[in-house]
């Protein structure tokens, strides 16, 4: 079969990392996040509690985003459904250097949230679109299991 990583934490993500990414250890957190790495970009996972409503903190990352280095979210945000039945809100954003997507699935339920944040250089030499298709990817491989 092929091989899931697995993100603990107050939910369980696994899901089936695309060839060549790699983990990177030093920004991974036992428990919390696991991150991977490809030619400049990023794809994070990460599980948290969340006691709010179904749509989860996506205001206060959105400002996090914002204040963080001059970036912009690109649009409003909009929901997605993973072929694992997974529900969530996602939104991109950019910035002089860099874009992202970032992919959010609360479970009220279980009172966890899932964030998933992918970026990396905006040039297309860096291999953008195909490493946003292969965060998709990962994405919609993901399930969510109670720890």
């Amino acid at each position: 079969g092929e091989r899931r990583l697995l993100v603990e934490g107050a939910s369980q993500a696994r899901f089936v990392p695309a060839p060549g990414w790699l983990m990177d250890v030093s920004r991974s957190r036992a428990g919390q996040s696991l991150v991977l790495f490809k030619s400049g970009h990023t794809f994070s996972v990460r599980t948290a509690h969340w006691l709010g409503g179904p749509e989860g903190p996506m205001a206060r990352q959105q400002r996090l985003i914002v204040r963080g280095e001059q970036l912009r979210i690109d649009g409003e945000s909009t929901d997605f459904l993973t072929d694992w039945g997974l529900q969530g809100s996602t939104f991109a954003y950019y910035g002089p250097k860099l874009s992202g997507r970032f992919w959010q699935m609360v479970d009220a339920d279980r009172q966890s949230v899932v964030q998933v944040d992918f970026y990396g250089p905006n040039d297309d030499a860096s291999g953008a679109s195909e490493a946003l298709a292969e965060a998709r990817r990962m994405l919609a491989s993901m399930d969510l299991e109670a720890s």
